[in-house]
């Protein structure tokens, strides 16, 4: 067997070394453990270092097929190499494996990237393809709904792998409104596993016993309720381990000059039970996903939400609405003013082709262009966000809008994602824009619709996710309900950083009270449902009363003074499910600290004025509890298993807290 080239590189906790045929990779959480065989490197053991707990590989195989199908063969190693970087600033710093293999009998030669992360729970491992001559022929037609057959990872289960564990996020959240519908599907399967299982909907697949467990995650825009572009599936089998399908690109995609990126993977290890698997996921998309306090921390506005009518809406995104809009921002304390879609159109209900007539403010609207609209912002100590259909708009019209408008939030809207070329394209032209700006715009993707967009593991490097529409008056499937909301940034926050998340804030005055009880809950409690994602406005504020601009101001005062904790911590969901009738919430915990955040809710319907959470990290202490509201302070105990209780006079309502560990 060839052995590998002599290499050494190691950053704060990481480090990567080679010892004869054998790859060792460390983040000082994990140890992942391949050999070179002539198919390729093949994982033969990962290890979660804190227990030493391993899961070892039985099968001989690389870990990825050929992206045709086939089993890899003949494979000649060109190169090995590492050093630290971080994405051209787009992901923290890590170590960067590559790898370069060539299989020449069968016409492709790979790249094979690591990135390992000091000091995380998981390792990111990402294929790309390139061919080396014409596209093989076709192997006849796929079964609907069966993943591509291309395996693109694997690990091994270990001695007694025990239950399987499936979940993922559903997009199309324009039709996931009602209180019997959820954001995240959960599988969990406990009886012994005897050949192989097939899951074809998540995104995540987890191995798992008490003890603790290994995931795969894949890193597509694969959702729930809409598979995208060869995203594949999950196979876990007693005799060939955890494996992951679906390269995310066909062999007819392939280019014969340059390599075309596959979907990524995360390997995900942790010990113990549930609270630390959560932890384990949120930890390492926090690493995957920075956050830039400067950039990524705000609360922002939007034009679009409050009217019945789409003309209406774009009317909003007028000069005149936006001055309006402006003015209102700066007294309530909101960061950002995003103008969307209308500003680019003639006014009223236009007849407007994006091609003919282009990306800039139309003259009947705006007649001096951004320049009135960006000094009332500067004026106002306001930013600025616009929204755009993410396709048309080219990188031209990109950097013309940024340099005229000085626009720091983009939302961009309508992609349909249906190949690698869709992707690509995309990708590279936001990228391409957040790199010419010297990385201080963001991206607002969305997942409101039935299209294969970006889902929620991938291309959160270039901004967050605007979650969902929730509007006034119509249409019925969207109007606001605060429980619903709730709901989903709750579900949210289970495996992901709500901090990367949108959550709407509507003016419950004008909530449509056939459709919704938003009426009967305070304007206080509908902007604190956001408080633990990015709070997003998404109305005319100068709708507001008086009186609900006394509510609003003050709560997002102490929110700001928050917020920087708030987002340092991991974010767990406690309590109940959101359901109208929970009592449910949010901690934010920073551990190195031994302090946090609460947000706790008693909803509408509930009866019961005290309630008992258990809350992660905490056991067998004693805690000083600050309401950020009034100010009071007490001690509560905390048991064994986390449990504190806590008492909500009134329901609707939400206790807003800090708290430390008592010397």
């Amino acid at each position: 067997m060839q052995n590998l080239p002599e290499l050494l590189c190691t950053f704060d906790k990481a480090s990567v070394t080679t010892d004869q045929d054998r790859l060792i990779v460390s983040t000082g959480c994990i140890q992942r453990l391949w050999q070179w065989t002539d198919q390729g490197f093949g994982t033969r053991q990962v290890t979660e270092l804190s227990s030493a707990h391993s899961w070892n590989q039985t099968t001989e195989e690389c870990d990825w097929q050929l992206p045709d199908g086939s089993e890899a063969s003949g494979a000649k190693l060109i190169s090995l190499e590492a050093c630290v970087q971080d994405d051209e600033g787009f992901t923290s710093s890590h170590i960067c494996l590559c790898a370069e293999i060539d299989y020449p009998a069968q016409g492709f030669t790979l790249r094979w990237t690591l990135w390992i992360y000091p000091g995380a729970p998981g390792i990111r491992s990402q294929l790309a393809a390139r061919r080396n001559g014409p596209p093989p022929a076709p192997k006849g037609p796929r079964l609907q709904g069966k993943p591509f057959p291309a395996r693109n990872e694997q690990v091994g289960l270990g001695d007694k792998p025990n239950q399987r564990r499936f979940f993922g996020y559903y997009n199309d959240t324009q039709h996931r409104n009602d209180t019997h519908q959820s954001l995240l599907k959960e599988e969990v399967i406990t009886h012994p596993l005897r050949g192989s299982e097939w899951c074809d909907w998540a995104n995540a697949a987890c191995v798992e016993n008490d003890a603790g467990g290994i995931a795969l995650v894949k890193e597509s825009h694969k959702c729930v309720n809409k598979a995208g572009h060869d995203s594949g599936g999950f196979i876990c089998s007693s005799n060939e381990g955890l494996r992951c399908t679906g390269w995310g690109l066909h062999p007819n995609e392939l280019s014969t000059d340059s390599f075309t990126p596959a979907w990524a993977t995360w390997c995900i290890v942790w010990t113990d039970g549930d609270l630390n698997r959560e932890i384990a996921f949120k930890t390492f998309d926090r690493i995957r996903y920075p956050i830039d306090p400067s950039r990524d921390i705000y609360i922002q506005a939007n034009t679009w939400g409050s009217t019945e009518t789409s003309r209406d809406a774009r009317l909003a995104a007028c000069q005149e609405s936006v001055l309006q809009e402006i003015a209102c921002c700066a007294e309530l304390g909101i960061d950002v003013l995003q103008i969307d879609d209308g500003w680019q159109v003639p006014p009223g209900n236009p007849d407007w082709n994006p091609q003919a007539n282009g990306w800039h403010p139309h003259p009947q609207s705006y007649p001096d262009g951004w320049q009135t609209v960006r000094s009332s912002a500067k004026e106002h100590g306001i930013k600025l966000g616009l929204w755009a259909a993410a396709t048309p708009i080219s990188l031209a019209e990109l950097k013309a809008n940024y340099t005229d408008g000085g626009f720091v939030q983009y939302k961009l809207d309508f992609a349909d994602l249906r190949s690698r070329k869709d992707i690509d394209s995309l990708m590279q032209k936001v990228r391409e824009f957040i790199s010419w700006t010297d990385h201080n715009v963001r991206v607002n993707w969305d997942v409101t619709e039935n299209e294969p967009r970006y889902g929620y593991f991938f291309a959160r490097e270039y901004g967050c996710i605007f979650l969902e529409n929730r509007k006034t008056l119509r249409p019925q499937y969207v109007i606001y309900r605060p429980h619903t909301v709730l709901r989903d940034l709750w579900q949210v926050a289970k495996y992901l950083n709500p901090h990367r998340f949108q959550c709407v804030i509507q003016n419950v005055d004008l909530v449509s009270r056939d459709y919704s009880d938003a009426h009967l809950h305070s304007h206080a409690y509908a902007v604190a449902i956001a408080l633990m994602g990015i709070p997003l406005f998404f109305q005319e504020t100068k709708y507001y009363s008086e009186k609900a601009k006394k509510e609003i101001r003050p709560l997002l005062d102490m929110y700001k003074e928050q917020r920087n904790d708030i987002y340092r911590g991991i974010v767990h969901p406690i309590g109940d499910k959101p359901d109208n009738a929970s009592w449910t919430g949010f901690q934010s915990h920073m551990a190195d600290e031994h302090r946090g955040t609460l947000l706790l809710f008693r909803e509408r319907c509930n009866s019961t004025s005290e309630y008992t959470y258990k809350l992660g990290w905490l056991s067998n202490t004693t805690i000083e509890v600050r309401n950020l509201v009034n100010q009071s302070t007490e001690l509560k105990t905390v048991g064994s298993d986390g449990s504190v209780t806590f008492h909500i006079n009134q329901a609707p309502g939400f206790l807003f807290l800090s708290y430390s560990i008592s010397e």
